[in-house]
């Protein structure tokens, strides 16, 4: 029987279709028994066919009228080539997304750069850029250092601004919670408590905005001890001299005051890291807020290489991502400062490698990022190709994104239903979901899967792939011939060395890349000196956070399609801070920046307890959008009648 992989989050598990419309799991690298999270099981029931965008179209005379293929695609690569040739490659930018597989996403970059630009970007890299450049700066390449075998193994589990019970929950019970019951410790760090919070075994809630000040009192703490890994430090890493003379002006007393934590339970913490025979780090969306001081990826990498818990078995850096292929996305290079295979674009042998395989040399510049490309629509920027993602619901202000997205000359969209992006397009592409198509995508401990098509597209709807690859033959240079995604998958082994002999099906060669290995970095990080440097702690780091109202913490949408069903969208609000404002369990609220005094207002009813930390507010990231758009970091709550 052919399986496929499920498109709901990074862990990769295997399923087809069962009884009633449900989908049935089946053993695979991901989920050996076969098992599947109560998300996975709607795989094959993300959308009604009544949502389904099934057939082209054309903007005309103001309205978006159905069209046949031919007409769509000469429509998108007129209104493309048009801005390409008026203004030249860089008016153009190209948006990819981690819900398309492997192959796709390389078309896209592909097409950017045979086209003439490296302004290629998607939403995984955005999603994960502080952690993800941590491990670029200072290790290697943006992906999890160890595999989820071997997490299982881990000694101490510190668990970093991610809840993977609930959102990677068969990587969770197959990993975290195996080792937790084999004996390691658990420890939460997240200012709310939630289900990953029931198996941990001390939870570490900061003030939001401490969380690197808390690693960094770890260290400090690690220091104070004597439990260094002397020998690992010296010969892995530099700038060690410079990062101990900043410890040595922490105070763990007076941080774990700022932090909002208890400085024992600090110490115990730090000494049980110190003394672990095996530290892993899980971290997820929750480190990508700015605070205090050092960055919470760059203290929490601190950390590991402070305790040699870098470059072996039942360690290291684990960015647990979101979205089904996050990981492969990046790997394809489907960003604008990396080719295939996380290399620069810089390196004149990567872009030789490349220029090869293309037949086109692409441009050594970087690109720009998706945040800078979006905010030169309009401007720099004047014709867009999106392809599965909908950036008028990026995180900026509504108006502000619509009016730059109005003021494109060409907008073309490949999406699988209607969004607010496809109604302001130019052209608009049916397309698959995952189970209708061919292709791999590479989970998130770097296993590469091949997806086989369960379902049949409605109407006219056609993979991303035939979408880029007919405007490949019309756009670019460069041959894009490929017979299907498995030629395209070939090229990118070609292209990219640390994909080189991976089989996505396992059997006739490894499905992990680099060649198969479970830990990288086992004798030298993929630094110019083979060395992980450290970053010294800011002196700033325990200056008191202050500011009015309460913190906002939004929660994260990851989960894939048809999530909000699922979403509790109260606002969990701690006990303390509810009755100082005369608020009850279940009572309607009303939400709006604390300073902010023309902020949208949302409404949501109140949950009230003490799950969330004092000071807090937490919303999920669908309600909180409105505010998160704004900028807004601080909320007032009121009664909804006050």
């Amino acid at each position: 029987m052919d399986t496929t992989v499920c498109p709901f989050c990074a862990v990769g598990c295997r399923l087809a279709p069962g009884s009633d419309g449900r989908a049935v799991g089946h053993e695979g690298p991901a989920n050996p028994d076969g098992r599947l999270c109560a998300k996975g099981i709607e795989a094959f029931r993300a959308f009604d066919e009544g949502e389904r965008l099934t057939r082209p179209r054309v903007r005309r005379g103001g309205e978006l009228v159905p069209v046949d293929w031919p007409t769509a695609l000469d429509a998108a690569v007129d209104a493309l080539g048009g801005v390409r040739d008026a203004h030249g490659p860089d008016a153009l930018a190209f948006l990819g997304a981690p819900h398309c597989t492997t192959e796709e996403n390389y078309l896209l970059q592909k097409l950017a750069r045979t086209v003439g630009t490296n302004d290629v970007d998607n939403r995984a890299r955005a999603c994960h850029g502080l952690a993800t450049g941590a491990v670029r700066r200072r290790l290697g390449p943006p992906a999890m250092t160890n595999s989820l075998d071997d997490l299982a193994t881990a000694d101490l589990v510190l668990v970093v601004g991610a809840n993977p019970a609930t959102q990677q929950p068969v990587a969770f019970n197959g990993a975290v919670r195996t080792a937790a019951h084999d004996g390691a410790t658990l420890v939460h760090v997240d200012p709310r408590a939630n289900e990953t919070t029931r198996t941990a075994d001390v939870h570490l809630a900061p003030r939001p905005g401490t969380d690197a000040l808390l690693l960094s009192l770890l260290c400090a703490v690690v220091a104070e001890a004597g439990l260094v890994d002397r020998e690992f430090v010296a010969a892995r890493t530099s700038g060690f001299d410079a990062f101990a003379g900043s410890l040595a002006d922490l105070d763990v007393e007076r941080g774990a005051a700022v932090a909002g934590v208890d400085a024992d339970a600090v110490r115990a913490v730090g000494r049980a890291v110190g003394e672990g025979d095996g530290v892993a780090a899980v971290v997820g969306t929750g480190v990508e807020t700015t605070g205090l001081g050092t960055t919470t990826p760059d203290a929490l990498l601190n950390l590991l290489l402070l305790t040699g818990n870098l470059g072996r078995p039942g360690a290291g850096m684990n960015l647990f991502r979101g979205l089904a292929n996050e990981q492969g996305a990046v790997d394809a290079g489907c960003v604008p400062d990396a080719l295939p295979g996380h290399q620069p674009v810089t390196d004149p042998a990567a872009r030789d490698r490349a220029a090869e395989a293309w037949g086109v040399a692409p441009p050594a510049a970087p690109g720009r990022p998706e945040s800078e490309l979006l905010a030169a629509f309009g401007d720099d920027v004047r014709g867009v190709l999106v392809v599965g993602e909908n950036p008028v619901v990026s995180k900026r202000d509504r108006e502000w994104v619509t009016e730059r997205i109005d003021g494109l000359d060409a907008l073309v969209v490949a999406d699988v239903v209607e969004t607010e992006t496809t109604e302001r397009a130019d052209v608009v592409l049916p397309a698959s979901v995952a189970v209708e198509k061919r292709g791999t995508v590479t989970n998130l401990d770097r296993q590469v899967q091949r997806l086989h098509p369960l379902a049949d597209p409605p109407g006219a709807a056609r993979p991303d792939f035939a979408i880029l690859r007919a405007l490949g033959r019309r756009l670019s240079p460069a041959p894009f011939d490929h017979d299907d995604p498995a030629d395209a998958f070939a090229e990118l082994c070609r292209v990219a060395p640390a994909y080189e002999g991976i089989d996505p099906d396992g059997t006739d060669g490894p499905r992990r890349w680099p060649d198969g290995e479970a830990v990288l970095y086992r004798e030298a990080f993929a630094t110019d000196d083979g060395l992980a440097p450290f970053v010294p702690v800011d002196p700033d780091a325990t200056a008191a956070p202050g500011g009015e109202g309460l913190v906002l913490v939004a929660g994260s949408r990851a989960g894939g399609f048809a999530a909000a069903e699922r979403t509790d969208e109260r606002l969990h609000l701690h006990e303390d801070d509810a009755g100082a404002r005369a608020i009850e369990d279940d009572d309607p609220v009303t939400v709006v920046g604390a300073v902010d005094g023309d902020s949208p207002a949302v409404e949501a009813t109140a949950a009230v307890g003490t799950a969330v930390r004092p000071g807090t507010a937490f919303l999920h990231a669908d309600p909180a959008d409105p505010l998160v758009r704004r900028g807004v970091d601080r909320v007032e709550v009121r009664p909804a009648d006050g």
